[in-house]
């Protein structure tokens, strides 16, 4: 047992373990001052570029613009050239189609929030709220990440596809759906299945709806995301579920 003794480094307290002379704890104490370092730089351009996006988005609603490229102030050039499900995606502000009628969950009257803040707001309510006529369009700004960088991008929200041009339809890469074939009336398109092999499909629908509302979207190549009638902190869970277009910028 002396022997085990002998061999024993004996150890009191925390104090006495940073005071032992073998260690150096300079390093550690180094390292976590440079991380918190490095995240308050990170939280403070963070803070900086949603200002400086949200500035330009305003300044764009003040002047009535803000949808058609470059008026948004965003380097639409330096964006690098994207593909989704097989096609080349025309550069410039990306569009995002939703239908104009009331009935849908989701529509260029609520659509905004929805997108960049994971709230739902009734289309009724909306329509309450606003001082102002219905917008041809809305630009939503959505925040991704590539390599280490934070970048701040825009979409252009629309919900009459008879007023795109050609050239339009090669930046659409999203669509809300209704669940009612007249909706993709006109489209340049052969038929559904071309539709959702070249833009991501998304139908929004209430919990508590029957499962006979969504049957005929449930043969349709698009992602079914279901929200609370009533419970709004799920709302951002909901909206997360559109991750995939967000990744296309």
């Amino acid at each position: 047992m002396s022997l085990i003794y002998a061999n024993e480094t004996p150890l009191k307290d925390r104090e006495s373990l940073l005071e032992r002379k073998s260690r150096d704890f300079y390093g550690v104490l180094v390292a976590s001052t440079r991380r918190e370092e490095e995240s308050q730089r990170f939280e403070s351009q963070h803070r900086k570029d949603g200002l400086v996006a949200k500035s330009r988005l305003m300044g764009a609603d003040e002047r009535g613009i803000g949808c058609g490229g470059d008026e948004l102030g965003y380097d639409s050039a330096a964006k690098p050239k994207m593909h989704l499900k097989g096609r080349k995606i025309r550069e410039g502000v990306h569009i995002i189609l939703v239908p104009s009628a009331f009935q849908t969950l989701i529509t260029i009257y609520n659509v905004k929030e929805f997108l960049e803040d994971g709230i739902y707001i009734p289309t009724d309510v909306k329509v309450k709220q606003m001082k102002r006529p219905k917008p041809e369009c809305v630009t939503v700004q959505k925040k991704f990440s590539t390599d280490r960088n934070r970048v701040m991008t825009a979409y252009e929200v629309r919900d009459k596809p008879s007023a795109l041009k050609a050239d339009d339809w090669d930046r659409v890469v999203a669509v809300f759906v209704l669940g009612k074939e007249w909706q993709f009336k006109d489209w340049p398109f052969k038929d559904r299945v071309e539709i959702f092999n070249k833009i991501i499909g998304f139908f929004m629908r209430l919990e508590d709806d029957s499962v006979e509302s969504a049957k005929i979207v449930k043969q349709w190549n698009v992602k079914i995301i279901s929200i609370s009638k009533n419970k709004r902190h799920k709302d951002r869970a909901a909206a997360l579920e559109l991750a995939p277009f967000t990744s296309l910028s």
